[in-house]
């Protein structure tokens, strides 16, 4: 999975929405076809996470473990990208240069005959993003290589195709990123890798991630309810990101996006999440942010927010110094507190996760409200409980509210309703602060206690 946006077409700002280089009218649902109100947006999120993936960075580059991820390197620089970090992104893209072939071809593995058709698109697409040319980028020339892997023979016409002895490994995913790449190049080959990606899309709107095995075979589009077009939300999202993001316009581009849209609108749990996890979501909430369904952007968002922890002041944990991180899921926040984001496929899935996941944190719904901490009643004995009320949160967002001996960790609700905990009031007969405390903001207030 990748992720792009071309850098010089649209910045979150704060109070902002974002603006889709392409206008569409999705008609989902009778709820969701009025346009959304533009709502205040909270750009701390996608910073703190940008501020964490540039801690991630050896070099200006993704080391994988005995291994440098080009892929996932290039993740991380279309994530910081848009976290507006120019000096990163033009980091990243000067170490990625003088490796590009080793990421596109088999160059570090002595097989430099080969071309891998999905990274190139990709590498072409980072080129644009970064601001380079995508016609010689580390004295590759990655648009002629591209259109090399562009199938000319029926019925595969406009496929991608691997060059490699271990096989052809090309799929929709990187099919996205080539239309998006030969568009803006203005290639001959375009219009033929544009129609071959709609043939992947399939009569509900998603597009699927596989293409037809048989290459020879008369039908090579998505062929619903049979093996080999299961649907695909990632896939989905980056095809409906990259073609509005890109050059490709017409009906028939129009059309794709709406029903993709659509589709997507369905799958999105009541929560706001998608597949249950926080790169689907990023994905396709990053797509409905850009076709201009913010409510249901926001909505993703606010999930992917409730994934990013913040263990700060008395919540400390083991993640504490990894503050802005953001978890694939649930349970790997749970299990982090505990054990810290170890090295290895702990790391890497952590850092996957926030890079392929940030995106979304565009449409982060902003408090309503000044941060602010009160208590129900001014005096309490040691060992009472008191019902402790935190507003100005923004939804979604983590904070830890205490007073001495005892802290609770809290999430910002999706209303404007405040959010209530019982904090157990400690022994002495003094004035103790109640604090609540985020990631970058704190306020407090006062109780007396008395033995």
């Amino acid at each position: 999975m990748s992720l792009s946006l071309r850098s010089h077409t649209w910045r979150r700002v704060t109070g902002l929405a974002a603006v889709s280089t392409m206008a569409i009218a999705v008609v989902a649902n009778p709820a969701s076809a009025a346009p959304t109100p533009a709502a205040k947006t909270d750009d701390r999120a996608i910073t703190l996470a940008g501020s964490w993936l540039k801690g991630e960075l050896t070099d200006g580059l993704v080391d994988g473990g005995g291994f440098t991820d080009f892929g996932l390197t290039i993740d991380v620089g279309f994530a910081l990208d848009q976290a507006g970090d120019k000096a990163a992104v033009a980091t990243i893209n000067k170490a990625f240069q003088a490796h590009v072939n080793d990421y596109i071809s088999g160059d570090a593995f002595g097989d430099k005959a080969s071309t891998y058709a999905g990274p190139v698109a990709k590498a072409a697409t980072f080129a644009r993003v970064a601001g380079a040319n995508p016609t010689s980028y580390g004295g590759v020339n990655l648009i002629t290589r591209l259109e090399e892997r562009v199938s000319t023979t029926a019925p595969t016409v406009g496929r991608l195709e691997d060059k490699s002895s271990f096989g052809d490994y090309a799929n929709t995913i990187g099919q996205s990123f080539a239309v998006r790449a030969l568009e803006e190049a203005k290639s001959n080959e375009a219009d033929e890798a544009l129609d071959f990606l709609l043939l992947q899309q399939c009569a509900s709107g998603f597009f699927r991630q596989d293409f037809t095995k048989d290459k020879t075979a008369a039908s090579q589009g998505c062929a619903e309810g049979r093996v080999g077009s299961e649907p695909s939300i990632d896939a989905t999202g980056l095809a409906v990101v990259n073609l509005l993001e890109g050059d490709a316009r017409g009906p028939a581009v129009l059309s794709a996006v709406e029903k993709a849209t659509a589709w997507l609108m369905a799958q999105q749990k009541k929560n706001g999440s998608f597949a249950g996890n926080t790169n689907s979501t990023g994905l396709a909430g990053w797509a409905l942010g850009l076709a201009k369904q913010k409510a249901a952007a926001a909505q993703a968002a606010t999930w992917v927010r409730k994934q990013q922890p913040i263990d700060k002041h008395r919540c400390r944990s083991a993640l504490t110094k990894d503050t802005g991180a953001i978890a694939y899921e649930p349970k790997a926040a749970a299990q982090a507190r505990n054990e810290g984001i170890t090295a290895g496929d702990v790391r890497g899935q952590w850092r996957r996760a926030t890079a392929q996941a940030m995106a979304v944190l565009q449409w982060a719904p902003a408090a309503t409200d000044e941060l602010a901490v009160t208590t129900k009643r001014s005096t309490a004995e040691s060992a009472d409980k008191v019902r402790v009320k935190v507003v100005g949160l923004a939804p979604g967002e983590r904070a830890c509210v205490s007073v001495k001996g005892d802290a609770k960790r809290i999430v910002g609700k999706t209303s404007a309703n405040p959010v209530t905990r019982k904090l157990t009031m400690p022994a002495g007969n003094t004035s103790r602060v109640v604090k609540v405390k985020t990631a970058d903001d704190s306020a407090k207030t006062r109780i007396t206690v008395r033995n």
